[in-house]
């Protein structure tokens, strides 16, 4: 690992827009650079968030308009999610010379210590064989990984509350029907843990620092990664940003993923 400080940085209370485009400004500050990072945001208000290289009318974008919800792209994978101020937001950005070249390998080595650090505010987590850190066999934390430049970002939360109503209303679903029975199946397989956030914040600095071998230092964003924020605040509202790759988009097979190895089908129920 280059460097020996982790540099911590706690964002706070944010708009929307910004805790994505926060990280995503760290992470092109890794990329040139800057220390090894973990953040933490917490959005203000709610909006949905979808994967980089996912279609945007799998989000209903006539509910979201009338519930005043902002619709964001991301620069990692992964479906449309719905993200409000019950959830704690954190991000570990490294080099990508400093990460496994194995995806799975990386994301195990990368949310071990999120684990850890659910343990130590109370919550009995297990990372699964499907990569979810769950409880049981329900999911309590949302993640997505990929690599913005030469800087590798993995992405998870804590869920001090969860709306299932909302993060089923957000779907643009093909079949209307289906709606009852995502609702059905996110109860039963999304969880939220109400632990306390300042006690997982802090298990989780001690946990990655002690993971990667660094010493954690409370720090800000450089003078670049400030630059890049700017620019990020104007992409990430643009038509052309938001509009996506169009037809080369992809789409998951199965219909909509609850968490691994759950899905509710389209046209027919698909679930394990």
């Amino acid at each position: 690992m280059p460097g020996s400080e982790l540099r911590v940085i706690d964002f706070g209370r944010v708009s929307a827009l910004r805790s994505q485009t926060l990280w995503h400004a760290v992470a092109y500050g890794v990329s040139a650079g800057a220390p090894p990072t973990l953040s933490f945001v917490r959005p203000a208000e709610p909006y949905v968030c979808l994967g980089y290289h996912r279609r945007l009318d799998e989000v209903d974008e006539k509910y979201c308009a009338a519930q005043g919800l902002p619709v964001y792209r991301r620069m990692v994978g992964g479906g449309p999610v719905y993200l409000d101020a019950d959830q704690l937001f954190f991000q570990i950005c490294l080099p990508a010379g400093a990460v496994s070249p194995a995806r799975t390998t990386a994301i195990r080595d990368l949310l071990a210590p999120a684990v850890t650090a659910f343990r130590a505010a109370g919550v009995a987590a297990e990372l699964d064989g499907n990569l979810e850190i769950s409880l049981g066999d329900r999911k309590i934390c949302g993640h997505g990984a990929g690599q913005i430049e030469d800087a590798v970002v993995v992405c998870g939360n804590l869920i001090e509350r969860f709306d299932h109503e909302r993060a089923t209303a957000v779907l643009r679903l093909p079949v209307e029907e289906t709606r009852a029975e995502v609702l059905r199946q996110m109860r039963r397989y999304v969880a939220a843990t109400p632990a306390d956030p300042e006690a997982f914040r802090d298990a989780a600095v001690a946990a990655y620092a002690a993971a990667l071998g660094l010493a954690p230092r409370a720090g800000e964003l450089t003078g670049d990664e400030r630059a890049a924020l700017t620019e990020l605040d104007a992409r990430f509202t643009s038509e052309a940003w938001m509009a996506g790759p169009g037809e080369r988009a992809a789409r998951p097979p199965g219909g909509i993923k609850i968490r691994a190895g759950v899905w509710v089908g389209a046209t027919k129920e698909t679930l394990s």
